[in-house]
């Protein structure tokens, strides 16, 4: 065989070789970008459901907790530690008071004794 003819085989073999390769590269290539658009699109669809229900229970609870706002609790009004020893101070001084007059006779004269 003749060398000029044997370079041109191979040089049309590589050609159509690497025209098949780059074929099989850009199928590949467009497979993965079909699959990348179709999760993409897949992972905003399940996103935008999801942001719709967090939106939705959102709106809920804000309705729901609007309403006990208008709500108003009112505490009992306790006496303050102060008042509660002065009470317990003036029913002991009481109690004691009526014991010892219980006690005493209703008229004291000391100067009896020496007779005056």
């Amino acid at each position: 065989m003749n060398k000029p003819l044997t370079a041109a085989i191979m040089a049309a073999f590589f050609c159509c070789s690497s025209l098949s390769v780059i074929a099989a590269t850009c199928r590949a290539g467009s497979a993965a970008q079909a699959g990348s658009e179709a999760g993409y699109n897949a992972a905003k669809k399940a996103n935008d459901a999801w942001s719709a229900r967090e939106s939705q229970t959102s709106e809920q609870l804000q309705n729901c907790l609007s309403g006990i706002r208008n709500i108003s609790i009112s505490m009992p009004h306790l006496p303050s530690l102060q008042d509660i020893i002065n009470q317990a101070t003036e029913k002991v001084c009481n109690a004691v008071t009526d014991k010892i007059n219980s006690n005493l006779p209703d008229n004291i004269d000391p100067w009896q004794s020496y007779g005056m």
